[in-house]
């Protein structure tokens, strides 16, 4: 970031999300060969950072610096693999198409019943 006139400066501003994965579902056992025993890998932390900067300016009588603000999220992210059954897909599809008829069918029944009192 450079400054191209006087009494200017970059103020940034880091948000700090800590990431988490876990590694052993993620990854599979590894052999060590010193060893001769399989070790799952260990949980991976990683940093995610969001910046924004902004140019301030300054009063001549005030000296210019580069701000920078940290923002420690209370918050981390965890990533997990995980699979679903396939009778869990085939459940959620049957859901559908039986709302599906549900809904058509309450739609039918009351288009139904407003035509037949216009008829009358």
């Amino acid at each position: 970031y450079v400054t191209r006139n006087e009494h200017e400066a970059h103020h940034h501003y880091l948000k700090v999300i800590t990431t988490e994965f876990d590694a052993e579902k993620m990854n599979k056992k590894s052999f060590d060969k010193n060893t001769k025993k399989f070790t799952a890998p260990s949980p991976t932390r990683a940093y995610q950072i969001l910046q924004s900067s902004q140019l301030s300016l300054y009063k001549n009588d005030i000296v210019p610096e580069a701000k920078f603000t940290y923002d420690l999220s209370p918050i981390a992210v965890s990533y997990e693999k995980s699979y679903r059954a396939w009778y869990d897909y085939f459940t959620s599809v049957m859901a559908i198409i039986g709302g599906t008829f549900t809904v058509v069918g309450m739609l039918e029944s009351g288009i139904h019943s407003v035509s037949s009192k216009k008829r009358r």
